[in-house]
């Protein structure tokens, strides 16, 4: 196998890994435990993500790869734009995609890298155009935000003591209470939808 595939097969272990315990110990969990479960070393690890932060930022940042092509393929296969948002939402939150997870705030500031940034946008941009896509269509109530559905998938993820199919199986069953909240027609929500730097603020200190 050649060296580029190994290596991208051992990323992939070692970050489905840590997203896993993450989600059920928190941030706090030991890298001997991430190690652990994708079945390599400590110094393996070690050797690849030299921090723990930047072994978070690499978690993160597969979440954004799977939001936006979840959110390319929804609209390239789904014509109808309501239909596309929540295919989209949930593919988002099937079983062993991680997106979402509740990660502790950093002890200090976390300088993310250009690439982490660069996803962080495209992201925001491709869940904006489902978003307005369903609005313009008269399905999604007007007061909802590109922001929300984002911040949404951290509501419907929380951090639980559980194996991952029952923890996606929640998520399910959630969502589907939340999309008829989503349907236009509704009373107001309660206060505005984040702005763009709320959002990253927000998001920047959560995982």
């Amino acid at each position: 196998m050649p060296t580029s595939n190994r290596s991208a097969r051992y990323d992939d272990q070692v970050i489905a890994a840590a997203r896993d315990v993450f989600a059920t110990q928190g941030f706090g969990a030991p890298m001997s435990e991430v190690a652990r479960r994708a079945g390599v070393g400590v110094a393996s690890i070690y050797r690849r993500y030299p921090s723990k932060q930047q072994l978070v930022e690499q978690v993160r940042t597969a979440s954004f790869q799977l939001i936006i092509s979840e959110a390319e393929a929804a609209r390239a296969d789904e014509p109808d734009p309501w239909r596309a948002l929540i295919r989209f939402m949930s593919r988002c939150m099937r079983e062993g995609t991680g997106i979402g997870t509740v990660l502790p705030t950093w002890d200090e500031p976390h300088t993310y890298s250009a690439e982490f940034r660069g996803l962080q946008a495209r992201m925001a941009e491709v869940t904006e155009e489902l978003v307005v896509a369903a609005q313009k269509s008269g399905d999604l109530r007007e007061d909802v935000g590109f922001t929300d559905i984002l911040l949404l998938f951290k509501h419907l993820n929380p951090r639980l003591p559980t194996c991952e199919p029952r923890r996606a199986e929640l998520r399910a069953r959630y969502l589907a209470l939340v999309v008829e909240g989503l349907r236009a027609g509704g009373p107001p929500l309660p206060g505005p939808a984040p702005d763009h730097a709320e959002w990253r603020s927000l998001c920047d200190n959560l995982g």
